[in-house]
């Protein structure tokens, strides 16, 4: 039996599944920083549930009886952000044919979720910097100034230091965001919550499909365990969701979950010869690299395991991603391209093939 593990919290008014040892940390962060007044900043790969960390914050919050707003920056044309954040006065823009009151206005007294917070622009940054530390702004078109009590918990997928050293994001805003930081692994590293998430997925989806589906079977469980899960806790759900469509019995069977993420899987319009090419250039290079000293380099796991699965069955555009990703993480630590490859166990001239590939099919 898997139930839900919370925060544990008196006022808690939202569950979230987490038995595995970081995820109880997040749970004693969000204890922590709830009753407080400080700002949060939660940081996470997408699909790892910062919105319902960032929901569990409110509700255990002095707050939690007035609104809770959310809104995604990445979601709006940098023109209209502003007006979306800090409203905006009839006639302002062509297209402003009323007056708007923006989300900080709506989120008055409460809390105000940001998706996505890296994806300001540096214009809409400096008023949302006056907003953290004076509590007011002046709607687009207007120069009335509006008085607000909004508490602020931001997310990123990305990292803002990074921004900040490329001056893509403002580093006084970056460090009155990073007040109190709670941040989220991915699915793959707390691989004990996966079996309690897909069957709390499983009971709230199979209602929808009217299916009486009561459990799913062992294999399928210890397969749902091997997947690393890149989407993570959203791709899991989409998983569940379209097995159940799948199934037959009363369990979910491994063939089940198998047909759902081919079913989920897109093709990829340029995934033929040149990334067959590429595959066939890995494959001659399995063998451990080596330190200076001789002793084997220990790629982790999970990156090599990705890694080997998408040279051999994946899209262009999923190589593309992943090795982007491993790329900007290897940035971030300040690597070379040899550490790079070194990684990922490859040669430099077959990461340098790949770049060549990935520039000419994206």
């Amino acid at each position: 039996m898997h139930g839900k593990t919370t925060t544990q919290m008196q006022n808690v008014t939202r569950n979230i599944i987490g038995e595995s040892a970081q995820m109880q940390e997040v749970f004693r962060s969000v204890n922590l920083v709830a009753p407080t007044e400080a700002t949060v900043l939660i940081t996470g790969e997408t699909g790892v549930g910062k919105e319902i960390i960032a929901q569990a914050i409110h509700d255990n919050s002095p707050r939690k009886n007035e609104p809770f707003k959310v809104i995604n920056c990445g979601a709006f044309a940098p023109e209209l952000i502003q007006s979306e954040l800090f409203g905006h006065e009839e006639g302002a823009f062509t297209t402003a044919i009323r007056k708007h009151r923006g989300i900080f206005e709506q989120a008055n007294g409460g809390t105000l979720f940001l998706d996505e917070v890296s994806e300001m622009s540096p214009e809409v940054q400096v008023k949302f910097l006056r907003v953290l530390e004076q509590q007011e702004f002046s709607p687009v078109g207007s120069e009335e100034i509006i008085k607000v009590d909004v508490r602020v918990v931001a997310a990123t997928n990305r990292n803002l230091k990074t921004a900040v050293n490329r001056k893509r994001f403002r580093e006084d805003l970056y460090y009155r965001l990073n007040l109190f930081r709670v941040q989220i692994p991915p699915l793959r590293n707390r691989r004990s919550d996966i079996a309690p998430l897909a069957f709390d997925f499983l009971t709230q989806l199979s209602e929808n499909y009217d299916k009486l589906i009561i459990g799913i079977t062992p294999e399928a469980v210890k397969y749902l365990q091997s997947i690393n899960w890149y989407g993570n806790v959203r791709e899991l759900r989409n998983v569940i969701e379209t097995a159940l469509i799948f199934a037959e019995g009363e369990e979910l069977k491994k063939e089940d979950i198998e047909m759902a993420i081919k079913n989920l899987n897109e093709a990829d319009e340029h995934s033929d010869t040149d990334s067959e090419a590429f595959r066939d250039s890995f494959s001659n290079e399995v063998e451990p690299s080596q330190e200076p000293n001789g002793d084997p380099h220990i790629t982790p796991e999970d990156v090599r395991g990705k890694l080997w699965e998408l040279v051999q069955t994946g899209t262009m555009s999923e190589i593309t991603s992943y090795i982007s990703l491993m790329r900007y993480e290897a940035e971030i630590l300040h690597y070379s391209k040899r550490d790079i490859a070194k990684r990922l166990q490859i040669s430099v001239p077959t990461l340098d093939k790949y770049r060549t590939l990935a520039e000419k099919n994206t």
